[in-house]
Formats: C-alpha cells, structure tokens, sequence
C-alpha cells in the first residue's frame, strides 16, 4: 500500500506505467495487423453452420483454409488453385452496396478478439464452403440428379466424377417425380455454359442447399480459398 501511494506522486513511476501500456497496446496492434495480413493472404479460419457439405464437412467443423487471394485467376495458368472437385471457401455477398472501409476494418477488430465468432455488423456477405464441379468455358447440365460435364474445347461429356481428381460422396433426393424442371433444386438442369472468370459450385446434399443451381455461376474471384486442415472436432481433425 505504502509502495502504491509513492509509486501515485512518482514521476518516474507514472512514466514507467505509460511505458508499459503503451508497449502492451503496441503489441496489440502489431499482433492484429499481422491478423490481418496472414489472414487475407495465407490462411484463415473458417466454420461450418450447416450440414450441405456432408459427410465431407459437417455442422460445427471448424478448420483452415489456404488463401488463394495472390494465386492467378487464369485457368490456363500452371498456378490456378481450383480443380474440378476441389473445396472452396467463397465469399457471397446478397447487396450491391459496398462497405466503408471503417465497417470492415470494425468487423475485422471483432472477429480478432472473439476468434470469428461474432460479426459487428449486419455484414450481407457470408462465407460457404461448396465444391467447384465445373471451371470457364465448360458447359453444365444436370439430368435426374446426374451432373455431365463437356469440359472447355472439347466434344465429350463426362460425369463430375470421371472429371474430377478427388473422391466424394454425395446425397441426391429420393423421390424426384414431383419437381418440376423449373425448381432449382429440381433433378433437372441446363444445359449452361459457363463465361471466362466463373465456375460452378454446388453443395454434395444435392436436395435443398443454396448452391449455383440458386446463384448461378459464381464469379473465380469470389473464391478466398481452399479448406486444407480440419482441426475441430478432435475426433475428426485432419487434411481435407
């Protein structure tokens, strides 16, 4: 008691005190901006809400995704990152107002300290994770819940699977007799052919998730990376 009553009429010892929180709250700063560059250029966290992704992902996973922000947008590029079957993180956004810059850097603090649980704003953007089926120049068409592929420039068609370079599961409806060829989630599709700078993602529940068969062609650029490590659960932890 007596040392924190000198330690109050202490210059020094004031100083001192100025020193140190000046010093923690640098520390701070430079751990969030440092935050914020590994986030946006080499890997991020991302969190599954939904089950559209079984049984690859589930509700609850939580793992690590590679940026993909620096790698070229160009499929003719031996640096593209996307393959047909990869995972993909993609950011959607449903309004064409864009953020101030204040907001977002607001919405970056809070996801910091709360570890991306939590959003300040209203942000109208949302991340999902989809897998791509189909890349530019590729004409899609889905027929009874089968999807064929004519890859760009040539004059086959394949399934997604005979395409694609990694093994999945997926869940199509049971009963298709009462959709209709209009419904989005119909066991009919296309056929579309995707524009340079899109691909097609869909979920692999194939009944009712918001996918491209909703969005349409979703924009290359959209994309923010790859999901590579799943590291909650611990029951399930491990690459993707």
């Amino acid at each position: 008691m007596i040392y924190k009553k000198w330690q109050r009429y202490s210059y020094t010892a004031q100083r001192h005190q100025r020193h140190r929180i000046l010093l923690a709250l640098s520390w701070i700063i430079g751990v969030f901006f440092l935050y914020l560059l590994i986030s946006s250029y080499l890997v991020f966290s991302f969190r599954i809400e939904s089950n559209s992704m079984e049984k690859a992902l589930t509700a609850g996973d939580i793992g690590l995704a590679l940026s993909t922000r620096l790698f070229p947008k160009d499929e003719e590029s031996s640096w593209f990152p996307y393959k047909r079957g990869s995972l993909v993180v993609l950011e959607k956004s449903f309004t064409t107002e864009r953020q101030s810059w204040f907001i977002r850097l607001w919405d970056n603090v809070i996801d910091f300290f709360t570890a991306q649980q939590t959003n300040a704003s209203e942000d109208p953007k949302r991340l999902f994770v989809k897998r791509v089926i189909a890349l530019p120049g590729d004409e899609i068409s889905i027929v009874n819940n089968v999807v064929r592929i004519k890859p760009a420039k040539q004059n086959y068609t394949l399934t997604e699977f005979e395409l694609s370079g990694v093994a999945y599961d997926i869940v199509v409806p049971e009963n298709t007799a009462a959709a209709g060829e209009e419904l989005p989630f119909s066991a009919q599709f296309g056929p579309l052919r995707l524009n340079e700078g899109e691909c097609f993602v869909l979920s692999d529940d194939r009944r009712d998730c918001n996918d491209s068969r909703t969005w349409g062609p979703v924009p290359i650029a959209d994309l923010r990376g790859k999901p590579i490590f799943r590291y909650w659960p611990f029951s399930r932890i491990g690459k993707l």
